[in-house]
């Protein structure tokens, strides 16, 4: 992934644009009676400036947040100095022992890579979970090409590159259902929510290991 556009390009937008510490749509309360059955240890992979990490401590979870960009993370240490911070690239294999967190959770942060890449990515998660752990999260549907069609290119099914240099994976059915098919699905919701003020479609899925 490429540090420089979440450091220098999105962060920047955001920080200055927006209240960091609002969520539009705060989607995981509708799942808060599965969750509360976990506790533990919880990933926060791809947090951001760490909305959701605060949200899991209160909750009581020992929480790890990480992501690839280090001005967010040094937000995330400024506003919660209580909340373990690490920087990653999750194209790369995860540095944690096999079973090291109760919950996993990922925030729209699992849709900007390849086929190959997903499909590491996502072994990776199984394996940092304990037995009957939770990946929880949310990704880009393939019902907002609409917004993009004009102004990105194919490079696999389903994977496109933006005029502005990002890759983004737009996910389908059939795409949860080769990345996740050892896998016990528990939510898999395709909505349409807002986010920075614009409508967003997107997916809320809930996976047990």
């Amino acid at each position: 992934m490429d540090k420089s556009y979440w450091n220098e390009k999105y962060w920047v937008r955001h920080m200055r644009d927006d209240d960091l510490d609002n969520i539009e749509d705060f989607w995981i309360e509708k799942y808060e009676g599965i969750i509360a059955a976990k506790s533990g240890s919880l990933l926060d992979l791809g947090c951001g400036v760490g909305q959701y990490s605060k949200h899991f401590a209160a909750k009581g979870f020992d929480v790890t947040a990480a992501d690839i960009s280090a001005r967010a993370l040094e937000y995330l240490s400024q506003s919660a100095p209580e909340i373990k911070v690490l920087q990653l690239d999750m194209t790369k294999p995860l540095p944690f022992a096999d079973k090291s967190f109760d919950v996993v959770f990922a925030n729209l942060s699992i849709h900007f890579f390849s086929k190959a890449e997903t499909e590491a990515l996502v072994a990776e998660i199984k394996r940092i979970l304990k037995d009957d752990g939770l990946f929880i999260g949310s990704c880009n549907s393939r019902v907002a090409y609409k917004f993009i069609e004009h102004k990105s290119t194919v490079i696999e099914d389903g994977f496109y590159l933006e005029d502005g240099g990002r890759s983004v994976r737009l996910f389908d059915k059939a795409q949860f259902d080769h990345f996740f098919k050892s896998w016990q699905t528990v939510v898999l919701c395709d909505v349409e929510t807002v986010r920075f003020n614009k409508s967003k479609f997107m997916w809320e899925f809930i996976y047990r290991k």
